[in-house]
């Protein structure tokens, strides 16, 4: 079962902005979701409180949130940011 994965513009030009072995940290994670949305023994996830569907990665200093749309078979990366401005 395989996942489409769409990264929102922003997220896409923070990731973009970061040194190359930044990058490939996180699109080493985000690639592990096209095969398992939810991979919880691979990665640091967690469910986001209050939200449906909705996820975290913690990857080293940066964190991604992405929703899950599982009739479409479909990931959707809302934010991707450091620790501490991914939430505001």
């Amino acid at each position: 079962m395989t996942f489409e994965i769409n990264i929102k513009g922003k997220s896409l030009k923070f990731i973009s902005s970061l040194q190359k072995h930044d990058r490939e940290r996180l699109k080493e994670a985000i690639l592990v979701l096209k095969k398992d949305p939810v991979p919880i023994k691979s990665l640091d996830i967690t469910k986001m409180k209050g939200e449906k569907n909705t996820y975290r990665i913690r990857k080293g200093k940066f964190r991604i949130v992405y929703e899950v749309i599982w009739e479409q078979k479909l990931i959707l990366i809302h934010r991707v940011d450091f620790r501490g401005d991914v939430y505001k």
